[in-house]
């Protein structure tokens, strides 16, 4: 008997590790045929967080952002009106305000210069962008970097260049830091988060974080509505940016958004510590083993009970491939909602692709396995 289990448990093993090889031998295909690369290129570019993210949009609205307002500079087209805005915008006292643009060089409005760099030397609490430009090497970092005209009038400032796939576009993570020069420059979001919080929060380092995309919705303010809505921006932390600028708009896994909402996603999640936290690859290498093989266990189950029936008519329905076939597709949505269920709850994004995928083989790597033990045994 116990030699017949461990024959049992090493067949799972086999099966289970075939259906892996299986979805293997496909994704070389899918990389390496030119008439496949726009699929590779979706796979490459695909999370799980992604169906995650649409079901929470799509049955959930989500929740106004208590913490952080967006006042949209898109319909404000000189430095004159930018720093009467920012002047409006700091008389309702806000805790931190963020400018997503570079005022980069002197403009022939000289007055609206002199009004940018006073405001800009009066308020200590204006967190200004630039932009990291020439990446040189991993030692070295970007070379060069396009600030503020102002900027040597020792103001607070950060970068706001965002990690992205480099064909895709997708933009899902944030970063903390980058080398700049050799030296290790804040970012944006990291220097607004720290103002807002008032403490350091997390050191500089140049490291990625992924940015938590729970639906939420920001309050927008148009300029000439700043004084209407004290509420909306006292002792919170403002964006002054553009909503409306197509040429900042950029894709993430809820669809088209502006830069300034995904800084308010990033800021958000650095304040709320909610990263959205993923499991090193040795890790989700044995869970997505694990989970096949213990699929795999409950359908071999499954299938000897269905044969083991007396009657002839019920047991060839229950072993027929429709219904192994439906059986699997609710146990494979079975472990979806239990990750799902994870993200929900602790911020945890298990990857599950690869699981899922050699579940969807398990059926044909049985085959497999039977064919090449037949052909052993006949040998």
């Amino acid at each position: 008997m116990q030699n017949i289990r461990q024959g049992k448990l090493f067949q799972h093993v086999i099966i289970t590790a075939l259906a892996f090889i299986v979805v293997g031998m496909f994704a070389v295909f899918a990389l390496n045929l030119s008439f496949l690369s726009p699929i590779a290129q979706v796979v490459k570019d695909f999370e799980m967080t992604d169906i995650y993210y649409q079901i929470l949009q799509d049955t959930d609205s989500g929740d106004v952002s208590d913490a952080l307002t967006i006042v949209d500079m898109s319909e404000l087209y000189s430095r004159r009106e930018l720093a009467e805005a920012l002047c409006e915008i700091e008389n309702q006292r806000p805790k931190v305000i963020g400018v997503d643009v570079v005022f980069e060089g002197l403009k022939e409005d000289s007055i609206g210069d002199d009004m940018m760099r006073e405001v800009a030397a009066n308020n200590p609490n204006i967190v200004f962008s630039y932009k990291l430009l020439n990446y040189a090497n991993d030692s070295t970092g970007y070379a060069d970097a396009v600030h503020s005209f102002f900027a040597a009038d020792s103001i607070c400032e950060g970068f706001t260049n965002m990690q992205r796939n480099l064909y895709g576009g997708m933009k899902r993570m944030l970063s903390l830091g980058k080398k700049h020069q050799t030296e290790l420059a804040p970012s944006f979001i990291l220097q607004v988060a720290r103002m807002a919080s008032g403490t350091e929060l997390m050191p500089t380092e140049d490291r990625d974080m992924n940015i938590n995309f729970t639906p939420q919705r920001f309050r927008v303010v148009e300029p000439n509505a700043i004084n209407k809505h004290h509420e909306w921006i006292k002792d919170k932390v403002v964006l002054f940016g553009a909503m409306k600028d197509e040429q900042d708009m950029h894709y993430t896994p809820l669809g088209k958004m502006a830069g300034v909402e995904l800084l308010a996603y990033s800021i958000e999640t650095l304040l709320d510590q909610s990263e959205v936290r993923e499991l090193n690859g040795w890790l989700t290498v044995l869970l997505s083993f694990a989970l096949v093989f213990l699929t795999q266990v409950v359908f071999s189950s499954y299938k000897t009970f269905a044969k083991s029936r007396k009657n002839r008519l019920a047991s060839f329905l229950l072993s027929a491939s429709f219904v192994r076939s439906i059986l699997l597709f609710f146990g494979m949505a079975l472990w979806m909602w239990v990750a799902f269920i994870l993200f929900c709850k602790y911020d945890i994004s298990l990857n599950l692709g690869w699981a899922l995928s050699a579940m969807a083989f398990l059926v044909l790597a049985e085959s497999i396995y039977d064919e090449c033990k037949t052909a052993y045994k006949n040998k």
